[in-house]
Order: C-alpha cells, then structure tokens, then sequence
C-alpha cells in the first residue's frame, strides 16, 4: 500500500508491500528456519537462555509498545539481555534486513514490525523471515500458550501463511468513519451516522448547516472507500482468485453512491492517488476542515489531540444495512516477527511471547492508551471494557472480530493502483461503473501476470 497508509495513533503506519522485492537469496539456505522436529518437542518446553536477544524495532513502535519499559521489566525477570536497534529513518528495513543476510553478517535476531498479511507472502518468498509454530511450541516463558490462545480470531487467521504463523502482533489498524463534533451538533445529527444512507443524509445536512465544512471525504482510495464500502455490503469481499472484488455488486453500488455524492457536492471528485507524497484529503481532515472521514481508524484521536477531546469522536466501518455487519471492515495487523539467520530465534520468540503476554500489564496499558485496538482479549478485559473513553476500541474490535481478512498475496499495491484512476473516472461519471471496474480489474491481472513471469 502506499505511504499515506502509514498510521498509529501518533502517526500513520506502513501498511504497504514495500519497495520491490530484491533478488531472493539463492546461496543462502533456511537451515535456522525452525528448530527440527523431534519427539516431546511441545511437550518439554526449553527454559528461557541466557543469550543475549536483538531487536530492530523503529522508533514510533518502540514508543506505543512501551518496549524500553519492557526490556527493563524483562531483565529483572530473566538472564537473557536485550538489545532495542532502531533503524535509520526512510530506510527500506526489508531491504537492510535482506542484506545483512546475504553478507551473513546479520545483527538482530527480529523486527517490529512486519504489516500482516499485507507484507507476510513477501517476506516469506524473500527468507526474510521464519514461521515460529515450533519457537512457540518450545517456549519456556509463562503463560506463552495463553498469548496465542488471547488473540482474537480474526487476527490469528491473518496471521497464518500456508497454514503456518510468522509473527506475534500487537495492534491492529482498520478503516471506520471519523467525525467532528461541531458540524455533526450544528446539523442536527443526533447519532453517529454508520449506514450508507445515513452518512448521505449527515453529509446534506452539514451541507446545508456549516458550508465552511467538507461534508464527507476519504482518507485514502481504494481502501478506505471503495474497498471498505464493498466489506460492508458483501460477505464476500475477496474473488476466489484472491483478490478485492472490484466487479461485483457491492462495488458497483457502492460507487453509485459515490457518484450520487460526489454529483451534490457533499463529496470532494478527486482523490489522493496512491503513493503520492502527500495526502491532501487527509491534511484537510488534521485540518479541522472536513465533517466526516473514511479513514483508518485513529483518525479522529489524532483531531483529538489537535483540537480537544471532545472535539472529535470514532465511528465504525460505514456498511450498506445498518444492521448487517456483512464481511465488516479492511484490517491489517502491525506485528513482530523472527528473521531467518537469527543467532537466537527461541530467544526472541520468548521476548515477543512474554512482551506481550498477559503478565505484561504495562505494555497493555500502553498499547491500548498510544498504538489502540490491541490484538489480544485479555488486553479488553482488563483494560478497555467498562472504560467510556476506550469504547471506540471495543466498539470497533467487534467488528473487526466479524471480519474477512485479507489473503497474504504480493498484489495489494498492483490492486489499490489500477483501481484508483478508473474509481475517480467512474464517480465523477466520464466512466460507466462497471466498464470502468471491469478495466481496472484488466490492468490488475496484467500487472499480475507479469509479476509472475519476472
């Protein structure tokens, strides 16, 4: 995906593929790809050793995991020293990983984080990483067992990749509906708007009652128009070839409703194209100018920071019927993973499992109050539920809860831009819907052909 997908409740997060995938490393082989099998392996869990464990983790996620706390609390716990290594900024980490690994001079033994299951195919083609079903297995840290067992199911299943898991997560990130309070009060809107009609309805009224304001507007497209309005009014967003479904009756809907509001002004024509180096629409939003956004879901907590508490509030993924959740909302999940050639794998296993592990309050508490929607129920019962200014993550895990993830494919970026033109084309009507999806959906498989004929 491109840049401005980048979020967490400070800042924007990748959620992209990264930069094309350099040569795989075909002198280097995955002889520390897991431990070897043998008999009692899950049964006799290894105690945690005393070698030392490092991990590059960048700077924004080494503050909204609390990981300097951690690593202290770790090593009041147990022998094993850890080293936090922060990569340089705008550096390709895939890229600096994969070298070092081709050098054989590898440093870290992991990396926080990997974007699931956006980036999860590649890294794994690339032997960037390992799966650690065995590393888990192996575990001696407490409750290990009971941090997989906590993941809501949802997020487990995104986690998997040719039935095995790469990562351990920490948050997740999804696209819902942001407001501002003012315009909304001004309008009349007594009820955070969540079907389609209802946005409309909200969006004329804003029109009408504050003009100052863009009524309605996207964060980013595809996904987080286009792409989540199909979620919630399919219960099957993804082909059978893997991909959004871009043709079929959700979408085309959809852009008609977009169309409609683009043709009354309640909706900006243009959108940000993907992998531009701003992102207009949603500095207009920072901005305080715009009503209602479909953005990823820290949208209006960052406004809150801006403009106050009450300035701003978290909705839910917009959806066609109001009370059918249908395929929910696009997720994707910020986790740490092992790299392939670590000198401590197991190690660095058990400071993820235990990192984030029901025992680690203090990183619990943080991930909900910075990085939000923690992966882990435990992490709700104890830190969210019952509390009114957490309820947007309840609210919106459930959701999440009820979600079709998306396939770990390479095809993300090749989908979100060939869609985006002829989405733009079709709703400020130079283009039929469907022709226009239906072309969109050429260049897709073209693009995809080549990918595998590279």
């Amino acid at each position: 995906m491109a840049s401005e997908h980048r979020l967490n409740r400070r800042k924007l997060i990748a959620a992209g593929s990264g930069a094309a995938a350099a040569a795989f490393l075909a002198t280097k082989g995955v002889a520390d790809a897991a431990p070897s099998a043998k008999s009692g392996f899950a049964n006799a869990p290894a105690q945690v050793s005393d070698q030392d464990i490092s991990l590059l983790i960048r700077d924004d996620i080494k503050s909204a995991y609390a990981a300097e706390a951690a690593v202290e609390l770790w090593q009041s716990q147990f022998p094993a020293k850890v080293k936090l290594d922060v990569p340089p900024g705008g550096a390709d980490v895939s890229q600096k990983i994969q070298a070092a690994q081709a050098a054989g001079d590898l440093v870290w033994d992991g990396f926080s984080v990997m974007e699931v299951p956006w980036n999860t195919e590649q890294w794994v083609s690339r032997q960037l990483i390992v799966p650690l079903d065995d590393y888990i297995a192996a575990s001696g840290v407490p409750e290990a067992a009971d941090v997989i067992a906590g993941i809501i199911p949802s997020i487990a299943e995104s986690l998997k990749y040719d039935g095995k898991q790469y990562s351990v997560p920490g948050n997740v990130g999804s696209v819902s509906l942001a407001f501002m309070t003012e315009p909304l009060q001004a309008a009349g809107v007594a009820e955070q708007p969540i079907s389609w009609q209802e946005v409309h309805d909200a969006a004329a009224a804003i029109a009408d009652s504050s003009p100052e304001y863009t009524p309605f507007d996207s964060a980013s497209s595809p996904l987080c128009d286009l792409w989540s309005m199909i979620w919630g009014a399919s219960d099957a967003p993804i082909t059978a070839d893997g991909l959004v479904d871009i043709t079929g009756e959700a979408s085309l809907a959809a852009i008609e409703w977009m169309k409609q509001m683009v043709s009354e002004e309640l909706m900006p024509p243009t959108r940000t194209a993907p992998g531009a180096a701003t992102n207009q629409n949603f500095q207009d939003w920072q901005k305080g100018a715009t009503a209602m956004i479909t953005s990823f879901d820290v949208a209006a907590t960052i406004n809150q920071q801006t403009f106050g508490i009450d300035a701003a509030s978290n909705g839910l993924n917009m959806r066609q019927d109001k009370a059918q959740v249908r395929a929910g909302t696009p997720f994707w999940v910020n986790s740490s993973v092992v790299l392939n050639q670590a000198k401590n794998p197991q190690g660095m296993t058990d400071f993820l499992l235990w990192w984030f592990g029901p025992n680690n309050e203090a990183t619990m508490k943080q991930t909900v109050e910075v990085a939000a929607k923690p992966c882990y129920q435990y992490t709700y019962d104890k830190f969210v539920t019952g509390n009114a200014a957490y309820q947007w993550q309840a609210d919106a895990i459930e959701v999440v809860r009820n979600s079709v993830p998306f396939p770990a494919n390479t095809t993300n970026t090749i989908q979100s831009t060939a869609t985006q033109p002829w989405l733009e084309k079709a709703i400020s009507g130079d283009t039929d819907p469907a022709e226009a999806m239906q072309n969109a959906l050429k260049e897709i498989n073209d693009e995809i052909a080549k990918q595998k004929s590279a």
